[in-house]
């Protein structure tokens, strides 16, 4: 609970993403990234989206380097440098975002999967569930597990 102390803080790639909408983010992690003003922390914030649980939220965002946490623990080596994710938790958190699009996605399904297999890093798969997620919550087979599918995802993704 010591990382959601303190005011997060966009970090410059945040203030690009918030101009030129380039990573496609949700609408919920949109709004809390505007929000983000380096005075409020996470329980201002839990208050004013209406939740009280922002921390797979916060995590996603400070994943894909778009906010910072000055006031959590530094790590040692690169200050900017994201933990290392083990390959093996990419694999299989591409596996299920390519699996369950090209079950329920169609052609879009095989477009979408191409992209998820191309994505390198935490933050590109981060980037990407959210189109992903919304075009399950879209289809007609998907949209019952696409939920669920998402939670496992982010667990996956940010726990890591």
């Amino acid at each position: 609970m010591s990382a959601l102390r303190g005011a997060y803080v966009k970090t410059e790639a945040g203030t690009r993403e918030v101009a030129a909408r380039s990573l496609r983010l949700s609408s919920q992690l949109r709004r809390l990234l505007i929000l983000i003003d380096g005075e409020r922390d996470a329980v201002q914030l839990g208050r004013l989206l209406g939740t009280h649980d922002l921390a797979i939220q916060l995590g996603e965002l400070e994943a894909a380097g778009l906010i910072a946490n000055p006031s959590a623990p530094r790590r040692v080596g690169r200050p900017d440098a994201a933990p290392a994710v083990d390959p093996s938790v990419l694999q299989h958190a591409r596996a299920l975002m390519c699996e369950s699009a090209m079950r329920h996605l169609g052609l879009l399904g095989k477009t979408l999967a191409r992209e998820i297999e191309s994505a390198e890093s935490r933050a590109e798969l981060l980037s990407l569930s959210a189109r992903w997620h919304m075009a399950m919550r879209d289809s007609r087979d998907g949209h019952q597990e696409a939920d669920v599918l998402l939670g496992t995802l982010r667990k996956m993704l940010v726990l890591a």
